[in-house]
């Protein structure tokens, strides 16, 4: 009993309303007593119940027999509501496709903790789809070599800057090892990045022993601080190697913005 029940509640009964059909089914012609004694009914209920019972066409009460009722059969009653059913997939299959797609907006999740913040790095990595720009430290690459592996493999140009010599896999990857050291030296964390397909980040710091804190998040300005950032690391890198170190230093210290912005790091 229970499960036929369950299946008319399935199909938009209430729970009254399917518990006095199934007794029509089992008793008929039925009046209202007897149908809330057999289907446990509340008395207060069962009135309410089969009027709105009869509204839907699913009972038929007496023309003859005053306080009688009847089941629509079974058949008849299923081929009804297969009917409206299909009616209503057919409208709403229309309305759904006809759904305009709400514009795009800024998502940012906080990351506590180090698995969390590993788990989302690895979720961007194997959703990226044209480009992943890495800045990440010896002791992330080799947790995330297996996705990044996978990324270049389905087409993704990988460009990764790594704060060490461990190799990743990647279209091109550049080795800022003093860059590493200097900014672990400032901050005293590993700050690690990742950016999407230009339009997805994580960012986190990861301090000595292994506290993390992070973000992922799809706001505009903050992809493009990312990007700008791990690309300045980069350019940085490679133009003081052109320079030589010397040059370099001798460059900041005669220019008064680039002096101030080395001492104010």
């Amino acid at each position: 009993m229970s499960e036929i029940i369950h299946k008319l509640e399935q199909l938009g009964f209430s729970s009254y309303e399917a518990k006095a059909y199934y007794t029509l089914i089992r008793k008929h012609p039925a009046n209202g007593y007897e149908i809330s004694k057999i289907g446990r009914i509340p008395a207060a209920k069962i009135y309410d119940t089969l009027n709105r019972l009869k509204i839907k066409g699913f009972i038929i009460e007496s023309s003859t027999e005053t306080g009688k009722y009847y089941p629509v059969p079974p058949g008849n009653l299923l081929s009804r509501v297969k009917e409206d059913f299909t009616a209503l997939i057919d409208d709403l299959d229309v309305q759904l496709k006809e759904t305009e797609p709400v514009p795009d907006i800024d998502l940012t999740m906080n990351l506590s903790g180090y698995d969390l913040f590993v788990e989302k790095m690895i979720q961007v990595i194997e959703k990226s789809r044209t480009t992943l720009l890495l800045s990440i430290w010896p002791e992330e690459t080799m947790l995330l070599a297996d996705p990044i592996a996978a990324a270049k493999r389905r087409g993704v140009t990988v460009v990764a800057a790594v704060f060490g010599s461990t190799p990743v896999e990647s279209s091109y990857r550049i080795n800022l090892e003093q860059c590493g050291v200097s900014s672990r030296a400032r901050l005293g964390k590993r700050l690690t990045a990742i950016v999407s397909d230009h339009k997805e980040v994580v960012i986190g710091e990861i301090d000595q022993a292994g506290d993390t804190e992070g973000i992922w998040t799809t706001t505009p300005g903050i992809v493009l601080v990312t990007k700008e950032y791990i690309k300045h690391d980069i350019w940085g890198n490679v133009l003081i190697d052109a320079l030589g170190e010397v040059q370099f230093q001798k460059l900041c210290k005669n220019n008064p913005l680039l002096s101030y912005l080395m001492k104010n790091r």
